[in-house]
């Protein structure tokens, strides 16, 4: 008996034009919720008269393009495919793996080693200007033909590169360009003493923790990192000046040095989920290599962030380090530091979904004043951030599912222990929603960290103490 095949409506064939190939971030709508990551491949260009230089694809010989859809990953380790090489091979098309050179037919999945990459039809439907792309639905563990599946993220890839990069020093690291990383360390065996020179990044300790073979002096550097120094001293949440409502370019100022603070943290705490829970395991099972990779696309981005705004500060007239900030942030990493789920909560489902809560507010004010160049850098941060929060929710539900609780209760109960105060509205139903978090995730929400009574609770910072509000 033939399984009848369901399919997702994933964009106008005209948004494919942009690049070759997309990441596709799809989701289930029923519970329990899955996540599944695609890779769609556009071979040619829609085939037509086009001759006025614009995006319409009409035209009287009009024929759809190849397209193809596969795992986003590489079935031997799990390495991402986005940059693999495409070749022609006989009568067909075989994308091959940039890490061990493994080769995959595009239309079956197929390959000359014996390994079999799972492959989902893509159909075109309509024609020109009107044509729409549905993929198949995934076949994710779970699921059924019978479950809804939605777009979440439509991502092009990068076609700068198209073998696996080389890693820069110098464009991954975390806080100062100077950082020196030691080619080797000259620490006697003997004596687990610090060096007199230390990395001023968290970048540098990984390194150099990784080249030292003493592991007491491994033990010592790791302490020694805890906690990402800072070339600006933070102070209590609280006490940061007050930024006003954004019609100065003064206030506007404070507001984008309030951000990059956010974001600067944000960077380390991208790469600190990395680092902590990389041994990690639930049942017996280590986390996939999809959630390692998922965080170190979050690091890139809150980087990307971090730069944006600093440089639009230079543009400003200032720059980061000329006003106080504050580590609320990182406070609520080292309450969260020995839970993967309570990391999760407190800092992706919390205090980033703060953010989409207030970048619209925040970019509002910007408009208001007439700072086109501020807004398009918060509109590119309030863009990655709802992404950032459904990476959030994937991973928080993919461990409750994991282990066999409901993913709501395990939040809320995850707030109640490790935050202090309310969540307090607006609420960015909308976006929230796009990131999967539904109203039973941060309505009527509070944390009893170190509250005796009520009041206490009602007395807190809440979430001003990691996002604090900036209109």
């Amino acid at each position: 008996m033939n399984t009848v095949k369901s399919f997702v409506q994933i964009c106008k064939l005209k948004a494919t034009l942009s690049h070759a190939r997309f990441h596709l971030s799809l989701r289930t709508i029923e519970p329990p919720v899955i996540y599944h990551r695609l890779l769609l491949f556009r071979i040619n260009k829609p085939e037509s008269d086009l001759t006025n230089g614009d995006s319409s694809l009409a035209g009287p010989s009009w024929r759809a393009p190849e397209l193809y859809c596969m795992e986003e990953t590489c079935p031997h380790l799990g390495a991402p495919m986005s940059h693999a090489e495409i070749q022609d091979i006989e009568d067909t098309k075989a994308i091959v793996c940039p890490w061990h050179q493994y080769d995959f037919d595009l239309k079956d999945g197929s390959s000359s080693t014996g390994l079999q990459a799972c492959t989902y039809e893509v159909q075109v439907k309509g024609s020109e200007n009107d044509a729409e792309i549905w993929v198949e639905a995934p076949h994710a563990e779970g699921s059924t033909a019978s479950r809804t599946w939605e777009l979440v993220e439509m991502r092009g890839v990068s076609e700068e590169f198209l073998d696996p990069p080389p890693i820069s020093l110098a464009s991954l690291s975390i806080q100062s360009d100077t950082d020196e990383i030691p080619s080797r360390t000259t620490f006697p065996a003997s004596a687990a003493t610090l060096p007199e020179e230390l990395p001023n990044s968290l970048l540098g300790f990984s390194h150099l923790i990784l080249r030292t073979a003493n592991p007491e002096l491994k033990c010592l550097l790791t302490r020694e990192a805890d906690e990402p120094p800072r070339e600006v001293e933070p102070i209590a949440p609280g006490r940061t000046p007050r930024r006003g409502k954004g019609g100065s370019e003064k206030s506007r100022i404070l507001m984008l040095h309030a951000l990059a603070n956010i974001e600067q943290y944000a960077i380390d705490l991208a790469w600190d989920i990395i680092a902590r829970f990389a041994d990690f395991n639930v049942n017996g099972e280590r986390l996939p290599n999809e959630f390692f990779l998922d965080w170190a696309k979050v690091a890139e981005d809150e980087a990307k962030h971090y730069t944006l705004l600093a440089r639009r500060l230079v543009e400003l007239g200032s720059y980061f380090g000329a006003h106080s900030v504050h580590a609320g942030l990182w406070e609520s990493a080292t309450q969260t530091a020995d839970s993967l789920s309570a990391r999760i909560a407190i800092i992706h489902l919390v205090a980033e979904a703060r953010g989409i809560d207030m970048n619209p507010l925040t970019l509002a004010k910007l408009q208001a004043a007439g700072d086109e160049e501020s807004s398009k850098v918060l509109e590119i941060i309030h863009a990655d951030e709802i992404t950032h929060v459904t990476t959030g929710h994937r991973w928080f539900t993919w461990l409750c599912q994991k282990q066999g609780v409901d993913a709501v209760t395990t939040f809320r109960q995850e707030v109640y222990d490790n935050f202090r105060g309310k969540i307090k509205g607006p609420f960015n139903a909308e976006d929230r929603l796009k990131a999967g978090l539904t109203p039973a995730f941060y309505e009527d929400l509070a944390g009893n960290l170190g509250a005796t009574s009520k009041a206490d609770i009602e007395k807190a910072e809440g979430d001003e103490r990691i996002h604090p509000r900036l209109t």
